[in-house]
């Protein structure tokens, strides 16, 4: 099954998600006008909870695509739901061809993607994991701008191994977009790669009021 947005599912889950998440974790976003008024971009977060998902609600003003671990679309009909709101597998730690190729697509067709840099939850261990360096690739081939959204409060929702999210306040903020200097993808370049992948989650981890280093 081909991950294909189909826009009633996806909008009606984004202000279903708002309204729940109002309710019951106080929950708020701004900085949408900062977004790019039209064309491809990539939303850069950080990633501490499953909440995150949720919360991400906030943060979007038009469809988007978002990469997220493949052992969540093991479930038929969560399968179906995921692949409707945009969400599309990902093998971590495997280089998974199929879904840079997908990545790239989304880019291509002038639509917006969503990434989490980091690859994983962070679990309260300061400076890990590092961002990888996809989302420079992409933002290089395509020259597309990437928007930093900071995701706050969620880890104090659901903590590493809570299973019932507690009733605290989240909120998510959109910054400025950043447009990276054009450098050599090259592996000789690798550290000034990473530079870039470390400068955008500082800016994304500036939003969340949190430190990344």
């Amino acid at each position: 099954m081909k991950t294909k947005i189909k826009p009633f599912v996806f909008w009606l889950s984004v202000y279903a998600f708002r309204l729940i998440s109002a309710l019951y974790f106080r929950g708020s976003g701004r900085g949408r006008k900062n977004y790019p008024k039209s064309g491809a971009f990539i939303i850069a977060m950080n990633h501490n909870s499953l909440i995150d998902i949720p919360a991400m609600s906030f943060a979007i003003d038009r469809p988007a695509y978002t990469m997220v671990k493949e052992s969540l679309f093991k479930i038929p009909v969560l399968n179906w739901w995921m692949r409707s709101i945009g969400f599309f597998p990902v093998r971590r730690g495997a280089g998974d061809r199929q879904a840079i190729e997908f990545s790239r697509s989304v880019i291509k067709n002038g639509d917006v993607l969503v990434l989490a840099p980091e690859g994983t939850r962070r679990r309260n261990k300061p400076g890990k994991p590092r961002a990888h360096t996809g989302i420079v690739r992409l933002a290089q081939e395509f020259q597309c701008p990437i928007v930093p959204v900071g995701v706050r409060g969620t880890r104090n929702i659901l903590p590493p191994d809570a299973v019932i999210p507690r009733p605290r306040k989240l909120s998510v903020i959109v910054g400025e977009p950043i447009t990276l200097e054009p450098i050599d993808l090259s592996a000789k370049d690798k550290d000034r790669i990473q530079e870039q992948a470390d400068y955008i989650m500082n800016a994304v981890y500036q939003l969340s009021g949190e430190s990344y280093n």
